[in-house]
């Protein structure tokens, strides 16, 4: 062959293997998993006060600020976003170090804001976090991230996204109970000596953390709000409502959010009488208004707050507040007495911070 022709070949065979990795990559057949930072749990006054937990900031998609907790599953550490708005861990079957599981449970699917979705099997699986013993938990196994049908260029539209891929391999839950919802075992409620039955959380993104088992003198100061107690037992949001301007008034089980993207989502299955009706998990409204949010005895402001409406399945109304709105406000979760603490830094956000 001419040395020419040959170039020109090699050049050809050059390409066609970066359009094939091109091409490969956009189908999200890989993505190399994050490295968990090291744990440096440490107790509080000997552990009389609680065990100290530091979060970690990451970046995700769009950029937005998220909460990292590294933990150790089955012996391999695994990189988590740690959310209190949603209930279990959601793990990447790639992340997992074997590939085989007892099962634990149902496919079953969890979809985003973004209008991504992640769907697997419930698998047992042994955890641990901030050197604690092993416990048996049962886990989704998420063999698949997609977009949702009309939302084909979310940003999960390469198989991957930023909680469940590049920024970590999944999500841990530390929630209170969903209506319907049995994915998964609450991590942390699962932890020995039932240390995680009450832990606080500071979301503020200059020195995030938790503290398992705080001692009273460490959770002072707080708003306690019982948890709506379902008739199998379980320990569901509080209601509460949203004064949203002039423009309306809306009640719903109030959910902080510590994964939630912006600072107020309000999910409604009627559309309010002064935006357009949409299909379910489309976008109605946002905006920037001045938002007043009341929880049994706890109120607080928002002004100019970033509000989203959004359009919900029948019987899934919510109010989600959201991690940019906590940047002031600490949560203690108190499950022995089916109780949630809110605790504000001042009595109003602001945009600016």
């Amino acid at each position: 062959m001419p040395r020419r022709a040959a170039s020109l070949s090699r050049a050809g065979a050059c390409f066609a293997a970066l359009l094939s990795a091109l091409v490969t990559a956009g189908c999200g057949t890989s993505v190399t998993a994050p490295t968990p930072p090291a744990s440096t749990a440490g107790l509080i006054n000997e552990g009389r006060d609680g065990l100290l937990i530091p979060l970690h900031v990451e970046r995700s998609d769009l950029g937005q600020a998220r909460l990292g907790l590294p933990t150790v599953i089955d012996g391999k550490a695994v990189y988590l976003m740690f959310d209190t708005g949603t209930r279990g861990v959601r793990v990447l079957s790639s992340a997992l170090p074997r590939t085989s599981y007892a099962t634990a449970g149902t496919r079953t699917s969890l979809i985003f804001p973004t209008g991504a979705q992640v769907s697997g099997p419930s698998v047992n699986v042994p955890f641990s976090m901030a050197g604690t013993k092993p416990v048996d938990v049962a886990v989704q196994s998420v063999d698949e991230v997609r977009c949702m049908p009309g939302a084909k260029r979310c940003v999960a539209m390469d198989g991957y996204t930023g909680e469940f891929g590049w920024a970590f391999s999944g999500i841990l839950g530390a929630a209170a109970d969903a209506p319907n919802d049995t994915c998964c075992t609450q991590p942390l409620r699962a932890l020995p000596a039932r240390i995680g039955e009450r832990y606080l959380v500071h979301p503020g993104l200059a020195r995030p953390f938790l503290v398992l088992s705080p001692s009273n003198a460490v959770a002072t100061g707080f708003t306690l709000l019982p948890l709506r107690a379902a008739q199998d037992g379980a320990l569901q949001w509080p209601a509460g409502c949203v004064q949203v301007a002039d423009k309306m008034r809306f009640c719903a089980p109030v959910v902080f959010a510590t994964g939630g993207s912006g600072m107020i989502r309000i999910e409604t299955d009627k559309a309010p009488n002064w935006v357009s009706d949409g299909d379910e998990n489309t976008v109605l409204k946002q905006g920037n208004y001045d938002v007043a949010l009341g929880v049994g005895p706890w109120a607080h402001r928002f002004d100019g707050a970033q509000v989203t409406i959004a359009k919900t399945q029948a019987g899934a109304n919510r109010i989600v507040i959201g991690l940019m709105a906590l940047q002031n406000i600490d949560l203690l979760f108190d499950f022995s007495n089916g109780q949630l603490g809110v605790r504000a830094a001042r009595d109003a956000e602001t945009i600016d911070g």
